[in-house]
């Protein structure tokens, strides 16, 4: 029964048919055997009685010759029942074949579907429904090696790929709220600050009272303002463009990639300290370069941002999988940070030059690079974030 659950459907179902036909020919075989012995055994009861024979020596033959004429003779027949009998073996020989043919053949197919169909059909029949009803939260588990087996196999990559994209819909949706409320936010504040002043100069200027100092001042704060609306609106149209960014892989040779890394990241550090580690297993990888050194001059600006002494930068390889975590000595990350610091615009400390959306978009070229971004603590102190690429091609 193994061998049939494990292969292809035309095989499996010739091979249960080839069964039933020698199960029926054997059975349908023993059958006839079995009724014609018992025909022969029902036919030893008839027997001819001769009472009284005459008979006479022919002595040309030397043998005894029988008179019919002159003797007595009875014909012991077959009673009813053994008639009945006698027919229906007559009746076993050819309606139990018959019979055998039906029921192995029902038999059969409904071993057969019990066995190879039932399962897998009821999980595609099970799965199409709650896809129809946009419920993803199931798994088809049947994993025979027939095409059954690939029909499930490929709808349970469809139900995956469907769960992915759905997550990445809403996830887009969340972030794009989170996106809106932010702009609306923190262009709130600038905005807030270019009324007061217009409304100070509305109160003011038809009355005099400003002096040319406090009047460049005023037009002064006003200009900052304005650039930072500008710099916020450049910020926006970034964001824009990363989340529409199309990832294109080269094969990259290793060592002249990490030197590369290490030239920039000395380069950024200036004279701080800092550490290169690296743990590579392959000599070269597919990689999209320009996204690499994005993530790479984000998040270690992120750490110089916050760290006191030491950064330590390590590149590492497992296998389909390119890894770069940088770690800081500063604070860490509070445990708002940890669930809200990757969200775009996200940041307590937003300043002139920084709208907290540089590990945001570092999650977004992750992400569609194949991989992900992680941030957490230190055991000791500072934080992480770790940047992860799929490099398979």
């Amino acid at each position: 029964m193994d061998k049939i659950k494990n292969v292809s459907i035309k095989r499996s179902m010739a091979i249960t048919f080839i069964i039933t036909i020698c199960i029926i020919g054997m059975l349908s075989g023993i059958t006839v055997f079995l009724a014609n012995r018992s025909q022969q055994e029902i036919l030893r009861n008839r027997y001819l009685m001769i009472k009284s024979p005459d008979y006479k020596i022919d002595k040309n033959a030397d043998k005894y010759t029988v008179d019919m004429d002159g003797s007595v003779v009875e014909w012991h027949g077959l009673s009813t029942g053994e008639n009945i009998a006698y027919f229906m073996c007559y009746f076993a020989m050819i309606g139990l074949p018959v019979i055998y043919i039906i029921v192995g053949i029902g038999s059969a197919a409904a071993i057969y579907y019990r066995m190879k169909l039932k399962v897998p059909i009821l999980q595609l029949q099970n799965g199409m429904k709650r896809i129809q009803d946009n419920d993803l939260d199931f798994c088809i588990e049947y994993c025979g090696d027939d095409e059954l087996g690939e029909l499930c196999n490929s709808m349970e990559k469809m139900r995956k790929e469907l769960c992915y994209n759905n997550k990445t819909l809403w996830e887009t949706l969340r972030q794009r709220k989170l996106l809106n409320a932010s702009v609306a936010h923190d262009l709130r504040t600038p905005i807030t600050v270019l009324r007061g002043y217009i409304d100070f100069l509305e109160k003011n200027v038809p009355q005099d009272k400003l002096t040319e100092e406090m009047l460049m001042d005023t037009i002064s704060s006003m200009q900052g303002a304005v650039l930072r609306l500008e710099r916020y609106v450049e910020c926006v149209r970034d964001v824009e463009k990363i989340e529409s960014i199309e990832i294109k892989r080269e094969q990259q040779d290793m060592v002249s990639l990490l030197k590369e890394m290490e030239s920039n990241i000395h380069q950024l550090a200036g004279d701080k300290k800092i550490d290169f580690l690296t743990d590579i297993s392959f000599t070269s990888v597919s990689i999209d370069k320009s996204v690499l050194f994005r993530v790479l001059e984000n998040l270690f600006q992120n750490a110089m941002r916050y760290m006191n002494e030491q950064i330590i930068v390590e590149v590492s390889t497992k296998e389909n999988l390119f890894f770069m975590s940088i770690k800081d000595d500063g604070k860490g990350f509070s445990e708002e940070d940890l669930r809200q610091a990757t969200n775009m615009f996200y940041g307590k400390e937003k300043g002139k030059e920084h709208f907290g959306i540089g590990l945001g978009v570092s999650r977004v070229l992750c992400e569609k690079h194949g991989g992900f971004l992680k941030i957490g603590n230190n055991k000791m102190s500072g934080a992480y974030v770790t940047a992860v690429f799929d490099i398979s091609e």
